[in-house]
């Protein structure tokens, strides 16, 4: 693991209340959390973290904006795709212990337990998650005002014709199956008769 103490937060000396936190996120990020950065051309985020501590849990909201430059899922040209979100996570402080029940430490998708003898807490990880869960699936051009893709023309006819020739060849070939099975059928019944 690579040392990320740029985000990590010191909070056991900070005073109850609101505390905001502003990170710029770009390629280099997704090297210090160890993640593939291969799909993305560029990043350029800022990520806003709102610290709301409370004596025995803590409140963080992440709000995510920026683009970051991918190929389209389509056409495979560049294009800058628009992040933002909104993503609220609690942190609840438990004792070393274990003396608190099982089922009531197990983390919960918005719900994180942390242990009491913490004195820090690394957001590093949870910037990489949120930040791909703002990310669509489908990563593909905008429409323009009228409606219509903006994804390269030239690509997608190429690919259309690409994608007919390869149906076509396929059917070809499931022919030449079928037929060959006959042949073996038939080649298997002269051999029975004889």
């Amino acid at each position: 693991m690579k040392y990320r103490r740029e985000f990590e937060i010191a909070y056991v000396g900070l005073k109850n209340g609101i505390h905001t936190y502003t990170y710029n996120i770009g390629k280099t990020f997704f090297d210090l959390v160890e993640a593939d950065s291969s799909e993305f051309e560029s990043v350029e985020v800022q990520v806003v973290v709102h610290f709301n501590k409370h004596p025995d849990f803590f409140e963080l909201k992440f709000e995510i904006n920026g683009a970051i430059v991918v190929p389209c899922d389509r056409c495979g040209e560049v294009f800058s795709l628009p992040l933002w979100d909104e993503f609220n996570l609690i942190v609840k402080l438990k004792e070393p212990s274990g003396e608190e029940d099982e089922a009531d430490t197990e983390d919960d998708g918005d719900i994180v337990f942390l242990s009491k003898n913490e004195t820090v807490i690394d957001l590093s990880e949870w910037i990489y998650e949120f930040l791909l869960l703002s990310m669509p699936m489908q990563k593909i051009h905008p429409l323009d005002a009228d409606g219509n893709s903006t994804c390269n023309k030239e690509n997608l006819a190429l690919l259309d014709k690409l994608t007919q020739q390869a149906v076509a060849s396929e059917g070809k070939a499931k022919e030449e199956e079928t037929k060959n099975i006959w042949k073996g059928l038939d080649a298997f019944r002269d051999k029975n008769n004889n």
